[in-house]
């Protein structure tokens, strides 16, 4: 099947794509990466400026990488995690990782991607309660959240309005669910600063109500990505940290997305000064050249579950992925990616604040980093989002003309908003590429 037509119709009726109608043919064929930039089997280029799902954090094509790989690859094609087994890379790795996660968490499970991580995260935060002697079990996460697809992660999950678990259910015991840290849609109908930071105090409210020896943990995302690219108000992680420690609930910080400088920090809870007691890790782990995820935790919990035999997963910590990731770590500190993360977000944000802001359509411009988003309204007086198919026609619309973004859709979470994620190696140029193709786009959609 030579023909790129023959082996998408192929594909149609055998290969199921994500968060795509099941049936419906592929819209692009793609075969080669280089920088920020992919390129479909017709020879056409886009500009990813979503990171495809916010993971290639250092663009495509980086030769160490793949080198990295190539040579694991032709010394230790597997070892299992499992039974005393181990490989120098995954020990590495995990010390390599030491020594940029915050203050004390570094000790590690591995696993191979986010969802992954988030059970992890979830089953030893419980187990920790019951090796204590105080069985907590209750998981509080947020409303518009996302951590995973797996049973227990999707439920931890608050996005989707009900669509990410219908038909799947019943679904795991245990998990609640509060409003999130989005001002522009408070769930309480306040106004920032003179909220008093409800979003983050109710999490006290229920903890009291559920009973604190029920609450084995906190799980949420330092900026809730999925939902939109939505960061707290400042006041926010640290409120909820304090809140956390007074109560005796384990704070679990899903960086799966927002980790390795995507915000413009190595992790994003650096940006309150945060130190959560289990963080989730994948995607930019390996810049998603291989799947790998971890959970990093501290010596307390560690301690508690010395002499326990657990279980794994079975590519967790697989060596020609460690090898990817040490890598992928180095060129993280030798390139200062982060700093360029912060001074490419702050120069893309103040663009497409000046040159957004006064149309009808588009609100509440924000982001951290290259987590970077904006609303699309009827009006920006009712901040009615505009419909899904309008946010999916601009979406079409920006790949035809070679910009891949992404859109969240007011089918699945609060409101239209358009998501600006590229790779955290992007220039000043090719950012200005990225919105120049953008801009004219947006300014054709009408309100109402």
């Amino acid at each position: 099947m030579a023909n790129p037509d023959e082996r998408l119709g192929w594909a149609q009726e055998h290969i199921i794509n994500a968060v795509y109608p099941i049936g419906q043919k592929a819209a692009v064929l793609f075969e080669k990466g280089d920088g920020v930039m992919l390129e479909d089997t017709q020879g056409k280029k886009y500009i990813d400026a979503s990171s495809q799902l916010t993971c290639v954090n250092l663009g495509y094509g980086r030769r160490e990488l793949i080198d990295a790989a190539a040579a694991e690859m032709s010394k230790l094609q597997f070892i299992k995690l499992f039974h005393g087994h181990c490989s120098p890379s995954v020990i590495e790795c995990a010390r390599l990782l030491a020594g940029l996660t915050p203050g004390g968490l570094d000790r590690f499970v591995f696993t191979a991607g986010g969802s992954e991580s988030i059970e992890m995260a979830v089953q030893y935060a419980r187990l920790y309660w019951h090796k204590k002697g105080r069985p907590k079990h209750k998981i509080i996460s947020l409303f518009d959240s996302y951590h995973g697809i797996t049973l227990g992660a999707v439920t931890a999950s608050g996005y989707g309005k009900g669509s990410a678990w219908r038909g799947i259910g019943p679904l795991p015991s245990g998990f609640l669910h509060i409003p999130a840290f989005n001002c522009y849609y408070c769930m309480f109908g306040r106004q920032y600063l003179e909220c008093g930071i409800k979003c983050a105090q109710f999490l006290e409210e229920t903890i009291l109500k559920e009973g604190p020896d029920s609450i084995a943990a906190f799980l949420a995302e330092p900026v809730q990505g999925v939902g939109g690219m939505i960061v707290p108000p400042i006041e926010y992680w640290p409120t909820v940290s304090e809140i956390c420690k007074r109560h005796g609930v384990l704070l679990i910080a899903d960086e799966v997305m927002t980790g390795f400088c995507r915000t413009g920090k190595m992790f994003a809870v650096e940006n309150w000064q945060v130190k959560p007691d289990l963080m989730t890790l994948a995607k930019g782990l390996t810049s998603a050249y291989l799947p790998m995820g971890a959970v990093a935790f501290g010596g307390d919990i560690f301690d508690t579950l010395r002499g326990e035999s657990l279980a794994g997963f079975t590519y967790g910590g697989h060596p020609v992925a460690a090898a990817v990731a040490i890598k992928t770590m180095q060129i993280y500190v030798r390139e200062n990616i982060a700093q360029n993360a912060a001074t490419a977000g702050d120069h893309a944000l103040k663009r497409l604040n000046r040159e957004l802001r006064d149309l009808p359509c588009v609100d509440n411009i924000s982001g951290l980093g290259l987590m970077i988003g904006f609303n699309l309204v009827k009006d920006k007086a009712s901040r009615a989002p505009l419909e899904a198919a309008a946010a999916a026609g601009l979406v079409a619309r920006a790949l035809d003309k070679g910009l891949l973004i992404r859109c969240s859709s007011p089918n699945t979470t609060t409101g239209s908003r358009v998501c600006f994620t590229p790779p955290l190696v992007i220039s000043r140029d090719e950012i200005d590429k990225a919105i120049d193709i953008l801009v004219p786009l947006v300014a054709e959609l009408k309100p109402g």
